[in-house]
């Protein structure tokens, strides 16, 4: 796997690689006297952000998504807000580059709040880039108990099973991924990965209708599969 720089949701690939995902917010539009004394709830866990503040957290978030992470923590140490959201987003950021001590500390001290969830998914995502795979799976196991319904947990859930070879579980796993999110690329493509390798060619076929994958992406899938090993999971 590659190291957390580009990473946010796990799909398998030749080299079990880690693609890059994101979304982009963008400002509202709202002159400065609108703003200038207006409070809204649109932080993490509801909490309350002068709209400046609000609008700055926005700009930081479309930042994060076109991977611009050095400029986001500037942005973030200009703010004298350091509330969840500011938390969650710094977090994230030093993950996305790499500085892993400094993102798990944030995460830890954000995991008895309402963004548990994305704290254990964070954690998960380092020990797998580190290659604690233990540490990793009971991480993203807490992670889905506190975010069950957020497609990437469980689609990242559902590829350290389907890495450490537990393909029934990561099944279900990436299964609701889909339903959650149904056009969720890597979900999608790490199911095709173990259908293609348990030979379940009709729901194989129709997944691959479904997201319009021809010959060369199978290809692709089946040469994975051939050189696939699972990883072993310390059984203590």
């Amino acid at each position: 796997m590659k190291n957390g720089k580009q990473e946010r949701s796990f799909w398998v690939s030749g080299l079990l690689a880690v693609v890059l995902t994101g979304c982009s917010v963008s400002p509202q539009d709202e002159s400065a006297h609108e703003t200038a004394n207006k409070d809204v709830q649109s932080g993490a866990c509801g909490e309350t952000l002068v709209a400046k503040d609000g609008m700055k957290l926005a700009m930081v978030k479309q930042q994060m998504a076109q991977g611009q992470y050095y400029l986001a923590l500037a942005a973030l140490d200009e703010l004298k807000e350091d509330g969840l959201s500011v938390r969650i987003m710094r977090a994230n950021s030093y993950r996305k580059l790499g500085k892993w001590d400094e993102a798990a500390r944030l995460y830890r001290n954000l995991a008895d709040t309402c963004l548990a969830g994305e704290a254990y998914h964070g954690l998960g995502l380092i020990a797998s880039y580190q290659g604690q795979m233990n540490a990793a799976m009971d991480w993203m196991e807490k992670a889905a108990k506190a975010a069950p319904v957020e497609a990437d947990v469980r689609n990242d859930l559902g590829f350290l099973l389907l890495v450490t070879g537990q393909d029934q579980k990561a099944r279900d796993e990436l299964m609701t991924a889909l339903e959650l999110n149904p056009n969720h690329p890597n979900a999608a493509k790490n199911l095709w990965f173990i259908l293609l390798k348990n030979n379940q060619k009709q729901a194989a076929a129709s997944l691959a209708s479904r997201f319009a994958w021809g010959e060369a992406e199978q290809k692709e899938m089946m040469d994975a599969i051939a050189v696939f090993h699972p990883l072993q999971l310390d059984p203590s």
